[in-house]
């Protein structure tokens, strides 16, 4: 595995930035997903090498996601057991 998907540019840019100073090299461009049209909803993916467990740990930290994992992925916030009340007044 040496490709990471990310919805936004702006993550993407981020870990191309910080894997580029590490001495990686990277490639970004976008990809269509089966069914998908518009450009703007096409992934940004991002080609790492060397793909190692540094770039897996700064994937980990970013917004950024890899087919295949299947890795636990961090439990969302709990949600309330009642909806809230807004005061009047």
């Amino acid at each position: 595995m040496s490709a990471v998907y990310f919805d936004s540019d702006d993550d993407a840019t981020e870990l191309v930035a910080a894997l580029e100073a590490e001495g990686y090299t990277t490639t970004l461009e976008r990809e269509a997903f089966a069914g998908e049209e518009d450009w703007e909803d096409r992934a940004w993916v991002l080609v790492v090498t060397p793909f190692d467990d540094r770039v897996v740990e700064l994937v980990d930290a970013s917004d950024g996601w890899m087919p295949g994992d299947e890795r636990a992925p961090v439990a969302p916030p709990e949600l309330p057991q009642q909806p809230k009340r807004l005061k009047k007044g």
